[in-house]
């Protein structure tokens, strides 16, 4: 998407005339994991660009933990002028307010802002597993249960493969989920193969699978990765209709000015098509899907129903 110079100008001139939009303090953009993780790197990605924006001085504040509840608290309770944003993975609007019992804020606090992107997870098993492909994976949990490695109750992997198990009818038992302290320790375990499986963001194990220390069966999501262009979706591989992916949604408080939430929308709009971007966003599996508060709103509203399906068909819970 490219905005022309009339719609950059006229948005340079609403921002000046909006006292909701009052650059005097640092626009503070709320990171949800910590530094080096793909979300840390488009959050720096906005953070650079609003400036030329017409945002003003920016800032990435990470406050990881908790599953994102630690960030989004933090952000429910800022002031709603549109100076305090929140990146996070969608699941922790999605999925969290299903599976915890006191999440520690109100998620009616927080709006949707803009889509910063989406990603899909792939399914890694180790070589001594001696799976070679889903189907293989698939009969293997049918014969005796799998352990499978995740970032955490409610991460990504967890989901993906708790979907995975739903969708395709295997047993409750069939998979035994292994959490763990973030995708990085995941990958750790999985690389000494303390678990077999774990449906991974592979931003953080692309290496692995190309050297060889880790084999990909499969992408949750409709298309094959170009990093990875010889792994095959879950769809291809006979479960036509499977699709899994994660969205970055920016988010702040409820009462946040319209001409705050738009500005921020065409921030990522703007730094998503921007070639160099797309390029880092390309090094992440991340796809430079940009979507405004409506989007945004739209993706939240299918996914919770989604997940809320799943997690009461698995039992999933956090207290």
């Amino acid at each position: 998407m490219t905005i022309s110079r009339r719609t950059s100008l006229a948005a340079a001139l609403a921002l000046a005339a909006s006292p909701a939009l009052a650059q005097s303090e640092t626009l503070r953009i709320i990171a949800a994991f910590p530094p080096g993780a793909a979300l840390d790197g488009i959050a720096r990605l906005l953070a650079e660009a609003a400036p030329r924006q017409g945002l003003g001085s920016a800032m990435v504040d990470n406050r990881p933990g908790a599953n994102s509840n630690i960030a989004a608290g933090l952000t429910s309770r800022a002031a709603p002028d549109g100076r305090t944003l929140l990146l996070a993975i969608d699941s922790s609007f999605t999925v969290n307010p299903h599976i915890y019992s006191n999440l520690g804020y109100d998620p009616a606090a927080l709006r949707p802002v803009a889509v910063a992107g989406t990603y899909p997870v792939v399914l890694l098993v180790h070589p001594s597993s001696g799976i070679n492909s889903l189907a293989e994976f698939l009969a293997t949990a049918r014969r005796q249960p799998v352990q499978y490695a995740s970032a955490g109750y409610g991460s990504p992997g967890h989901l993906a493969m708790a979907h995975l198990g739903h969708a395709l009818g295997l047993p409750v038992t069939a998979l035994e989920h292994i959490p763990f302290r973030g995708n990085a320790q995941a990958v750790t375990e999985l690389l000494a193969g303390r678990v077999q499986a774990g449906f991974i963001a592979i931003s953080g194990g692309a290496q692995f699978v190309q050297d060889g220390s880790l084999r990909a069966l499969a992408v949750s999501g409709p298309q094959r990765l170009p990093m990875l262009p010889d792994v095959p979706t879950v769809a291809e591989q006979g479960h036509a209709g499977f699709d899994i992916r994660f969205a970055y949604l920016l988010m702040a408080p409820r009462d946040v000015p319209e001409a705050a939430r738009e500005a921020a929308a065409r921030l990522v709009a703007t730094v998503f098509a921007d070639p160099a971007a797309q390029a880092r966003l390309a090094n992440w599996a991340v796809t430079p899907e940009a979507g405004d508060g409506a989007a945004a709103e739209a993706w939240v509203a299918r996914a919770s129903a989604r997940w809320r399906e799943v997690v009461q068909a698995t039992g999933m819970r956090v207290d």
